[in-house]
Formats: C-alpha cells, structure tokens, sequence
C-alpha cells in the first residue's frame, strides 16, 4: 500500500494557529489530517504506512516520519492524537478510583516493562478507557506537542455513535473498524454502550466468526440490526460481500456532515479514515 498525501489549495503554513491537527498511529502506519476551524473545512490528509508487529518498534518509525513530513512542523492552535493498541480496558466511572490505572488494565492483559497506562474520559459511555503506549514514544510525542492529549483510538468511534444515536432510542448498531489483522467492534443499543472489544484475525472466515457470534450471544437480529464498516477494508473486499449474506442492512461508514472535506479526499472511499477524521471535539 503507497503512502497518501492530499492537501487544498486553501493550505497556508502562515495560518497554522489557526488549524486543528489530528494524529493517528498504529502498527499499520501514521496518518494525520488538518482541520481549518475557521472554515470547519479539512484540507489536509496524509498517510505513512507500516508494517509492524510490536509496538516497540513505532517509536523509530514515527520519528522519521516527523523528519520527513514538514506540514507537522507547525505552530496548531490544537493538537490530538489517537494511538491504537489491543492492550485496553473500559471501567465504569462509578468503579474507578484514583491510582488504580495499572490494576484494572493488568487485570485484563500482560503487563511489560517499558509501558505507560493512560486514561481517556469517554463521557457518554459512562466509563473511562485505560490502554498502554509504549513510554518513549509517549515521550516523545508529549515533547513534540506538549498540549496534546494522547487518546484510545476507540474514542471518535465509540462517543460519535453514541452521540448521533442520542435522539434514536431503538436503534441497534454493530459498527466494525478494521486494521490489517485487528479490528474493532462496538455495538450500540440507542445511546447505551452493549460492547467494545478487539479481535485478531487471518481471513474472512475469522471476521465472519467473530461478528456471527457476537449477533447470536447478544440476540441482534440480523434483519433490522445496522453493520456499519470502517476503516482501510475495500468496497470490493469479500468480507463486505460476505456480511451482505447475512445480514441484511451492511455498509459502509459516512463521513460526519458537520464538517467540509477537501476535494482532494474524494480519491479514497469515505470510510477509510472515519476515525481520524471525527475526533476534532468528539467528547
């Protein structure tokens, strides 16, 4: 897969004060998009991919990317970064207890040395998500952008359903974001948090797998329940032909009509990166 890069003519490198920056990074690449917030207009989308299998390896990666890439150089009136990693858990607010990061998130994985835990508010979850990031490259970022906020990727996802479901009450959703072995699944029922997990995968068959068996442990109806696909996953892919099969309302994820897009984004499909794209004020 060849790297992207699409920026407006509307850029100016004079007027980065008064842009939002958006970073993603994960063991399949860095991507960033620039927000005009006067203009509510995204006019910048890049993309560095990876092929990485541990997350010790990023830090190397992402720091030549920063060597190469000037347009991160500037001076952003704002800055978030989203970090994707399988190491995750979500604690309701009423559980959770201050100084208590490390023993709900080791509780679920195996913890490393060399690791830092932080933690996201996701407000209308009701619950706080505490994942792991590798600590030099925590550093290294907070020392890039000393402002910023480092999130779960899970975030934009999870806050954004729920948000634009607010006002459907009865409204069921599966929504899948997919990396090159992982993806992730949350389901909604309205404005109420079912599930949130993450899954390995190798073909097809495995993602099939694991969607089928959620519907049937969770007793979605697989006519009136929405599969809503996101992330770098063809609208050719047999995976997509194969969700058709089998449940009835599948496709793919839209962009958030808030905003404007540069018209240089109409070369990729919509979906691909829905995340990035939605975290700009997302809580």
């Amino acid at each position: 897969m060849r790297d992207i890069c699409f920026t407006d003519k509307t850029f100016d490198n004079t007027q980065t004060h008064t842009y939002h920056l958006s970073i993603q990074i994960s063991l399949d690449g860095f991507y960033f998009s620039i927000l005009d917030i006067p203009k509510g207009k995204y006019i910048v989308l890049n993309g560095h991919h990876f092929f990485l299998k541990r997350p010790r390896l990023l830090l190397k990666h992402v720091r030549e990317v920063f060597e190469a890439d000037e347009l991160l150089t500037g001076n952003f009136k704002s800055v978030e970064i989203l970090y994707a990693t399988r190491k995750f858990t979500l604690v309701p607010q009423a559980f959770y207890t201050r100084g208590s990061l490390d023993k709900f998130l080791w509780f679920n994985t195996v913890q490393e040395r060399g690791y830092s835990v932080l933690k996201n508010l996701f407000p209308k979850a009701g619950c706080l998500c505490l994942f792991d990031i590798p600590q030099n490259l925590n550093d290294f970022l907070v020392a890039k952008y000393p402002r910023c906020e480092i999130k779960n990727n899970l975030l934009p996802l999870v806050e954004g359903v729920l948000r634009r479901n607010w006002s459907s009450p009865q409204r069921v959703q599966v929504h899948l974001n997919f990396f090159r072995e992982t993806f992730e699944m949350v389901v909604v029922n309205g404005s109420k948090l079912v599930l949130c997990n993450i899954f390995n995968y190798k073909t097809e068959r495995d993602i099939l797998y694991h969607v089928l068996f959620t519907f049937d442990q969770l007793k979605l109806s697989p006519e009136s329940t929405e599969l809503i696909l996101h992330g770098q996953i063809p609208q050719v892919s047999p995976v997509y032909h194969l969700f058709k099969r089998y449940i009835k309302l599948t496709s793919f994820a839209r962009l958030d009509t808030t905003y404007q897009y540069s018209y240089t984004f109409s070369q990729l499909p919509e979906h691909y990166y829905s995340s990035l794209l939605s975290i700009y004020k997302c809580e």
